[in-house]
């Protein structure tokens, strides 16, 4: 039997999960990006690296404990 969450080798809601924080970050970046000292580009990419960072993290914690 096929996991219904998983259809396509891949978790349908962690890929929705992981597209509404980009869309948030996103947001964030153009409403407050001027507040900051770094421009749009590099709130984007440090954005991007946190947003890996912490999925390589969870990822490996889910391989440690044994759940993937």
């Amino acid at each position: 039997m096929t996991d219904f969450g998983n259809p396509a080798g891949f978790d349908i809601a962690t890929v929705l999960t992981g597209s509404g924080l980009t869309l948030l970050l996103s947001a964030a970046i153009v409403r407050y990006g001027e507040q900051f000292q770094f421009s749009q580009a590099e709130l984007y990419g440090i954005g991007g690296i946190a947003l890996v960072g912490l999925g390589v993290v969870f990822g490996i914690a889910l391989v440690l404990s044994g759940l993937r």
